[in-house]
């Protein structure tokens, strides 16, 4: 079953408290994760220097779609994203969904 990815690349802005974004990152992670999600947050070292990625992967597109319906029925999200905007802390630069293509 091909797998899906998720990827939420945001930015810190200037003069941001890395540390306050940190929480806010890990927070977020505690909610995709209880609901099914397999989390990671990159750091961009080529490119778009300075960027991060929120990236959740899931085995099925299945998965994927009971995990988001699962987030965003959750209190703790609305929560976490009414805070996450209010803080001014990070800007979102894109996102993407990626599934895998069998080429074997």
């Amino acid at each position: 079953m091909p797998q899906v990815v998720v990827q939420t690349m945001f930015k810190p802005n200037p003069g941001a408290d890395m540390m306050k974004l940190m929480d806010l990152v890990k927070e977020s992670a505690a909610i995709f994760k209880r609901h099914g999600a397999d989390v990671s947050v990159w750091a961009v070292s080529g490119g778009e220097i300075g960027n991060m990625v929120f990236a959740a992967r899931y085995d099925s597109f299945a998965a994927y779609g009971a995990c988001m319906e699962k987030v965003y029925s959750d209190p703790a999200f609305a929560i976490w994203n009414a805070k996450g905007v209010a803080s001014g802390l990070s800007t979102w630069v894109r996102s993407n969904v990626a599934r895998e293509v069998s080429i074997g």
